[in-house]
């Protein structure tokens, strides 16, 4: 029996190449986004106000839930969390 070997679990999921760079990238984001909520402290409806998103977003990205968001959106959040930086 021979086994498939993938760089990252998005290569096995995805139709193409850069459609599995595409989810790494976007994972990637959302780690850094939870890691930003978690490292301050913030609530739920503390990450909204910063992210401009909803609760219900918010939830959404600390779940992980990879197809909620574009990268275009993540780094906007990204880009909005910056000031709040040290």
């Amino acid at each position: 029996m021979s086994s498939i070997i993938f760089n990252n679990a998005f290569d096995a999921v995805a139709d193409n190449k850069e459609e599995a760079n595409e989810l790494q990238i976007r994972a990637d984001l959302m780690i850094a986004l939870r890691h930003i909520v978690e490292d301050r402290g913030w609530e739920q409806v503390d990450a909204a106000e910063v992210f401009k998103l909803t609760e219900l977003q918010v939830s959404d990205l600390l779940q992980g839930k990879i197809d909620s968001f574009s990268n275009d959106l993540l780094m906007t959040c990204l880009h909005r969390a910056k000031p709040f930086s040290i």
